[in-house]
């Protein structure tokens, strides 16, 4: 498992390089610059693929689309991300 934080460029930047073990992605919006995330090597575009807008905005990815390259484009837009499942309890209960 994997965990860091990134602050996004005006032209597309790695977040995450191609991993053929990693099984899951969770990447979360952390200020007020939108992001837009592209999977599989993709170049991240501004306003177009996964666009992250609110502050706590999210995106799971699994499968192919969690190992392949995670590219993110925005100004001064930041995420923090972490590989591997992630499980919340809320109440005492695993959600």
């Amino acid at each position: 498992m994997a965990k860091g934080k990134q602050t996004g460029t005006s032209a597309s930047a790695e977040l995450l390089a191609e991993d053929e073990y990693r099984e899951y992605v969770v990447i979360m919006h952390q200020n007020a610059t939108p992001v837009a995330i592209a999977v599989m090597g993709g170049t991240a575009v501004i306003d177009e693929g996964v666009i992250l807008t609110e502050i706590g905005d999210s995106v799971s990815l699994s499968g192919a689309q969690a190992r392949g390259q995670v590219n993110i484009i925005g100004n001064n837009g930041t995420v923090t991300y972490q590989t591997g499942l992630v499980s919340v309890r809320l109440n005492g209960y695993l959600t």
